[in-house]
């Protein structure tokens, strides 16, 4: 098959496009939206200033008593823009998941590990074996928010400093696993049954004798673009009878892909059986427009008072403009979107993601949504990413290796699992400091880049080739 085969966005239309459309046509269908989103008709304006304007349309809508119905009204919106294309005809996705497929034939092997998982994760130069003292320290740097700390100090204290972290009951299905920001191997290690969906197999390294879990992949790989209906039999099959962890991992650029992955992988959990969806796991860039609260705020405030002298000059020249907030009402969002990832990425991080987070939980389905941190991973493979890595600590930003946020962000996914309160998707921000930059970070990219080019000059030259 080639790749206009598979599933596709409607009509052939580009992601901006259907991004602007389902955006223009939720504000046409609600007052609040209508009257206060700032939001041009014109697509070309939408993909010029989609930075500026998501933010504040968010604002608005979290601002709303119809909060919840404008999201389910966004996630449908997108699921009913994909189509699956196959010899020809051209069918809507979810009526391609309605067929009887045989489901693969899987491969499986048990973990020799024995024992319960034990915390270690190496951090700056240190291997920390207290969850409690490290999310603590992330906390007072304002690494994450005040939410993930809560949730990882519920974690030890329910949880690892009784009987340990074991998931032996669980069984989780993880979308690409392979991924760098994927927590498969963490699942693994703490006794979940797990099944890998990748087009990879798993690495060799995967030892049984590196987990205690149990590992089940299909013989031959399965593309999840092509072979959706086969991937849902798979996973039903992998069941039985057993409600199962959703791991939504899966991620590739270019052609759309981010939105088409996004989507299809909603679209098997709405094609489920209800009773097999135990939660839905997710990752949301930090990069996307994420909802603050009070404490967000003053940390927001406080780290705009302790400025160096460099960075309060350059805002008042306006250089790394104002503000780093966008509100409506009582509620505020980051202003984080970044123009060089493209609309594609922030369709699926805010339709497939934030609203298809909000939409489930606002069904009662189990939902963990949290904030990713910043990680160095090939996703991220730009010039200007790197030189702005090299420059993020002059603006208190912090990135994290691929082993770090598959650790720390594999553990608040599980205090979403195990926690009895089901906690509401999103509170949970790991941001590395972005999230309280008093500037939007489209602007403060391009001071971090010219501060990682003037310390790396040879980074130039990626950018030249770039």
């Amino acid at each position: 098959m080639t790749e206009s085969q598979g599933v596709q966005l409607r009509d052939g239309q580009s992601a901006s496009n259907l991004f602007h459309r389902i955006l223009w046509q939720t504000k046409r269908r609600f007052a609040e939206l209508e009257k206060y989103a700032d939001l041009t008709e014109d697509p070309k304006q939408f993909r010029r200033h989609y930075v500026e304007r998501l933010p504040q349309f968010e604002a608005v809508r979290l601002s709303s008593p119809e909060r919840a119905a404008m999201a389910s009204e966004l996630f449908q919106a997108l699921l009913g823009e994909l189509v699956y294309k196959e010899a020809g005809a051209v069918q809507p996705l979810q009526a391609c998941l309605n067929r009887k497929v045989e489901p693969a034939s899987l491969l499986t092997t048990g973990g020799d590990r024995k024992g319960s998982w034990k915390f270690q994760l190496e951090y700056e130069g240190r291997t920390w074996d207290s969850l409690q003292a490290l999310s603590d320290l992330l906390v007072s740097r304002r690494i994450m928010n005040s939410a993930a700390g809560e949730a990882l100090t519920w974690l030890q204290r329910q949880v690892l400093a009784v009987d340990g972290l074991n998931l032996g009951d669980r069984k989780v299905v993880v979308f690409g696993a392979g991924a760098e920001m994927a927590s498969t191997r963490l699942f693994l290690e703490a006794g979940a049954d797990v099944l890998w969906l990748d087009l990879a197999a798993p690495p060799a390294e995967l030892t049984p004798d590196s987990f205690a879990g149990r590992l089940s992949w299909a013989d031959q790989p399965m593309d999840l673009l092509l072979e959706p209906a086969k991937v849902l039999a798979t996973i039903v099959e992998f069941a039985k009878d057993d409600p199962v962890d959703l791991c939504l991992y899966a991620y590739a650029p270019g052609q759309a892909r981010e939105l088409r992955l996004t989507g299809t992988m909603n679209a098997l959990i709405e094609a489920m059986p209800k009773a097999l969806v135990r939660s839905v796991t997710m990752l949301v860039s930090p990069t996307t427009t994420s909802e603050l609260h009070a404490q967000d705020l003053l940390d927001i405030e406080a780290r705009n008072s302790a400025a160096p002298l460099w960075e309060k000059a350059l805002g008042g020249l306006g250089v790394m403009g104002r503000p780093g907030v966008a509100s409506c009402r009582y509620a505020s969002v980051t202003r984080t979107l970044v123009n060089i990832q493209g609309t594609s990425y922030q369709a699926a991080q805010y339709l497939g993601k934030l609203m298809a987070a909000e939409a489930w939980h606002a069904r009662g389905i189990r939902v963990s949504a949290n904030t990713a941190a910043i990680t160095q991973t090939r996703s991220l493979d730009h010039p200007v990413f790197d030189a702005a890595f090299g420059g993020a600590r002059a603006l208190q930003v912090e990135t994290f290796t691929p082993k770090q946020s598959q650790t720390i962000n594999g553990l608040l996914s599980i205090h979403d699992w195990l926690n009895p309160n089901m906690p509401p998707p999103g509170r949970a921000r790991v941001h590395g400091g972005i999230h309280t930059l008093p500037y939007p970070l489209d602007k403060a990219l391009r001071i971090a880049a010219a501060i990682g080019f003037a310390r790396s000059p040879g980074l130039l030259r990626g950018l030249v080739k770039a």
